[in-house]
């Protein structure tokens, strides 16, 4: 069963840091994968686009014993391919899990008309499982039987058709991150912390707090994704 999780980073060099050392296999997509850093910079030097968000990550995970590390690398540059044309995307995969995963890093800038890659909210989430549901099908891969669980209130919904991202969005996509890069929620908290979202577990409640905004929610407000169990 192959699932993923999306997120924006503003820093492309402390993703390929994090991802390129724990690779069994590593492949470029528009770029050569052990000059990825350089070559991403100097696309987003070009258009001067090289500060606010300059990658994009995007996890994809595989059911373990259903992919071998080469099958999962080739899938990962399949699904570049798909969510990320005209960009540059280095796919780095993990082993070191009880699944097989893929480390996509997605350089923001295209190159070739100079446009950011525009990746936000639960619709592009979606867009993106849609995406990777057709190619696991394709290669005779399970996938989820629904999708994964995220409650939106009326007013967030209203935010999304207009393009826009709610504080909970911005919780939701710092957990997401933080919670592919961490196996303990002490160092789970303590990158959430950094991403702006403080996080307190009382028995199996969770309750997350957007530092900025000064607003806390409930876990479960969220959806299923960001309870204790899930996490």
């Amino acid at each position: 069963m192959a699932t993923i999780k999306l997120a924006r980073s503003t820093s492309c060099s402390r993703c390929i840091n994090y991802a390129e050392p724990r690779s069994t296999v590593k492949s470029g997509f528009n770029c050569d994968v052990n000059y990825a850093k350089t070559q991403m910079k100097a696309t987003r030097m070009i258009y001067g686009k090289d500060d606010k968000v300059q990658a994009h990550t995007l996890i994809q995970s595989f059911k373990p014993g259903e992919v071998t590390p080469e099958q999962a690398n080739a899938l990962g540059y399949q699904l570049a391919e798909k969510v990320a044309d005209g960009h540059q995307v280095a796919i780095y995969t993990h082993t070191d899990k009880d699944h097989i995963h893929n480390h996509l890093v997605i350089n923001s800038v295209n190159m070739d008309t100079g446009l950011k890659f525009q990746a936000h909210g639960q619709k592009a989430i979606q867009e993106v499982k849609d995406m990777n549901d057709q190619i696991c099908l394709e290669h005779g891969l399970t996938i989820p039987e629904e999708p994964a669980k995220v409650r939106y209130t009326t007013a967030e919904k209203s935010l999304l058709e207009k393009g826009k991202i709610s504080w909970k969005d911005e919780i939701r996509e710092a957990v997401d991150y933080s919670v592919s890069r961490t196996s303990d929620f002490k160092s789970f908290s303590e990158l959430l912390n950094k991403k702006g979202v403080d996080v307190k577990l009382r028995g199996k409640t969770i309750t997350y707090t957007h530092l900025n905004a000064n607003k806390k929610v409930r876990a479960s407000k969220l959806g299923s994704d960001y309870e204790k169990e899930t996490i």
